[in-house]
C-alpha cells in the first residue's frame, strides 16, 4: 500500500474549506438535498503526525485511524418562491331591503333598539340570512345596502347597470322578470329552484333557466266577512266554489249591507285608473283561471280571446255590487283592510298582508281559494314574493350564486318574517306543506288571522300560481300597439 504524507496544517485547511462551503450553501437560495445512498467503510490510512520532542527535532510516526467514507448522490430541488403579498379580502356587494353597516351589531325587535329603529324587521331578517352563511365561509365580508323598492328600486338598478356599478346580488318583486330578459343575471341550480313552488319562481324563468328565488312570499285568496255573509241569510258552511255562486252571494250581500257614506256595498278591488300594478295583481287570477291570461310570466300581453271578454264581464258584475264611490276610493291596501273590518266591504281579494289588518280588527272572517268558472282551474297571483338574484357583472359572480343557493333555503330565515312582523309567509315547499299545523306565525296577532294565513300558504302551492306582471308603471308594456283586438272576437279592451 502506497503512503502519502499530509501535514497537519493541510489536513485542518481541507476540513476548513469543506465547512466554509457548507456555510455558503446555507446562505444561498433555499434548496432541498436528497441523500440517495450512504455507506461506511473502515480503512487504514497513514497520517503523519508531527510530535514535538524537542524544539529542534521532529519525529514521524504512523497511526491507524477510522475514516468514514460516504458515497452520496445529491438532488437539488428549487424552493417555491414566497408570495409577494397576501390576497385581498373578499367583500361582497349585497343589495338588500335595508342598510346593515355592521351585521354583528346587536339587533332586537324592540322600539328602543338602535338597529331596529334604523332597520325594522329587515335588520333581523338580514342577520338570519347572512350571518350563518358568513360563518361557513370565513374570510368573506359583506357591504349590505338598500336601494328602495318597487319603481324606485327598478330605476336604481337600471342606473347602476348603465354606470357599471354592479352588485353581486340584488332583490325585487314585480320587475325581476324585466331584468331577467335583459340578461344581467346568472341562472341558479335546478335542484335548488325545485325546493320552491313553481309560481314563486315563474317570473324569473326564461328558456328553462331560473334566475332568482324568494326569501319570502305570499298568495292572493278571497277574504270573506262572515258576519255580513250571515246577515244576508247565507250559510257559512256553504262558501262559493264557482263564479256563479260567488256572484249570487255578492249580489245578496249588497242588498242587505249599506251605509250612509258608501251606499250598498259588498265586493271590493282596486278600481280602474291609476298606475299601480296592485290593480293587476287583484284581477289577474280570474283571467288565469279561465285560460285567458292578460300576460305571460314575463309580461307579454295576451288579452285577445272571447274568454278574456267573458272574464271582464264577470268581474264588472262583481265590482258593481259596490257603489262607484267605494270602487274608486283611494283608501289603499291598508284602508281597504279597515273597511273590511268595519263591515263596509264584505268580500275582497287579498293576500297574507291583509290578514294583518284582519287581525287588528279581530272580526269573524275567513278566506278561501278563488271560486272557478265552468271548465276553469284554480289560480292565484303570487304577492310579496321577494326575490334574490345573482348578477353576472359583479366582482364575485360564483360566490353570489353560492350565497343565494345556500342562504335562502335556511328554514330559520324563511320563517323569520311571518314569526315576527307578519305580512309575509315562507316560500319553501317543505314549510308550506306544513300549513295546517304550522305554528311560526306570531307576527299575525289573532287565531283568525293565523288561520287565514294558513290558507294562503296552501294556496301558494297551487300549480297555476302566476307571478306579478312585469309591467313598468307607465303602462307602456301593458298594452303596446298591435297587441289588443287583433284576434278572437275583437271586443277586448
Amino acid at each position: 500500500m502506497s503512503k502519502k504524507t499530509v501535514t497537519r496544517r493541510d489536513f485542518i485547511k481541507t476540513i476548513g474549506l469543506a465547512a466554509g462551503a457548507s456555510v455558503l450553501a446555507a446562505c444561498g437560495a433555499p434548496q432541498t438535498v436528497e441523500v440517495v445512498k450512504k455507506e461506511t467503510q473502515i480503512v487504514e490510512v497513514e497520517v503523519p503526525v508531527e510530535k514535538v520532542v524537542k524544539e529542534t527535532e521532529l519525529v514521524k510516526e504512523t497511526q491507524i485511524v477510522e475514516v468514514v467514507k460516504e458515497n452520496t448522490v445529491e438532488k437539488v430541488v428549487t424552493a417555491t418562491p414566497l408570495p409577494t403579498a397576501p390576497p385581498e379580502p373578499v367583500v361582497m356587494d349585497i343589495w338588500f331591503n335595508t342598510d346593515i353597516p355592521d351585521i354583528n351589531a346587536e339587533w332586537a325587535p324592540d322600539p328602543n333598539n338602535e338597529e331596529f329603529k334604523k332597520q325594522w324587521f329587515f335588520g333581523g331578517l338580514g342577520r338570519a340570512i347572512f350571518k350563518p352563511w358568513l360563518e361557513k365561509h370565513p374570510g368573506i365580508s359583506m357591504k349590505i345596502t338598500t336601494h328602495s323598492w318597487d319603481w324606485d328600486l327598478r330605476q336604481n338598478q337600471l342606473m347602476g347597470l348603465a354606470a357599471g356599478i354592479i352588485p353581486d346580488t340584488t332583490y325585487g318583486e314585480a320587475y325581476v322578470n324585466e331584468f331577467v330578459q335583459l340578461g344581467v343575471f346568472n341562472p341558479l341550480n335546478d335542484a335548488v329552484v325545485a325546493l320552491f313552488p313553481e309560481g314563486t319562481t315563474a317570473g324569473a324563468r326564461v328558456e328553462g333557466k331560473t334566475y332568482g328565488i324568494p326569501k319570502s312570499s305570499g298568495a292572493d285568496v278571497l277574504f270573506i266577512n262572515l258576519t255580513l255573509w250571515e246577515k244576508a241569510g247565507l250559510d257559512r258552511a256553504k262558501l262559493p266554489t264557482n263564479w256563479e255562486e260567488l256572484l249570487a252571494a255578492c249580489q245578496a250581500i249588497s242588498k242587505a249591507n249599506g251605509s250612509e257614506k258608501w251606499g250598498n256595498t259588498c265586493y271590493y278591488t282596486y278600481g280602474p285608473g291609476g298606475d299601480s300594478y296592485g290593480q293587476a295583481m287583484r284581477i289577474l287570477h280570474w283571467f288565469n283561471q279561465n285560460g285567458c291570461p292578460l300576460g305571460d310570466n314575463v309580461g307579454v300581453p295576451t288579452a285577445n280571446s272571447d274568454k278574456s271578454v267573458e272574464t271582464w264581464a264577470f268581474h264588472n258584475d262583481l265590482m258593481w255590487t259596490s257603489t262607484e264611490n267605494l270602487i274608486l276610493q283611494a283608501e289603499s291596501e291598508a284602508g281597504s283592510g279597515k273597511l273590511f273590518n268595519d263591515g263596509v266591504i264584505a268580500i275582497k281579494p287579498g293576500w297574507n298582508n291583509d290578514a294583518t289588518s284582519v287581525g287588528e280588527g279581530n272580526i269573524d272572517a275567513t278566506a278561501i281559494q278563488f271560486p272557478t268558472p265552468p271548465g276553469g282551474t284554480p289560480a292565484t297571483i303570487v304577492i310579496g314574493n321577494d326575490m334574490h338574484s345573482p348578477l353576472k357583472g359583479g366582482k364575485n359572480p360564483d360566490l353570489a350564486i353560492t350565497l343565494i343557493e345556500e342562504s335562502l333555503v335556511n328554514e330559520d330565515a324563511q320563517a323569520f318574517l311571518a314569526n315576527n312582523c307578519g305580512i309575509w309567509i315562507p316560500a319553501l315547499k317543505s314549510m308550506l306543506e306544513q300549513a295546517d299545523t304550522y305554528d311560526k306565525l306570531a307576527g299575525y296577532k289573532t287565531e283568525i288571522a293565523q288561520n287565514i294565513v294558513r290558507i294562503t300558504m296552501k294556496t301558494l302551492l297551487t300549480g297555476n300560481a302566476g307571478p306579478l306582471p312585469g309591467w313598468p308603471k307607465n303602462g307602456s308594456r301593458i298594452w303596446p300597439p298591435g297587441t289588443i283586438c287583433t284576434g278572437g272576437s275583437g271586443r277586448a279592451r
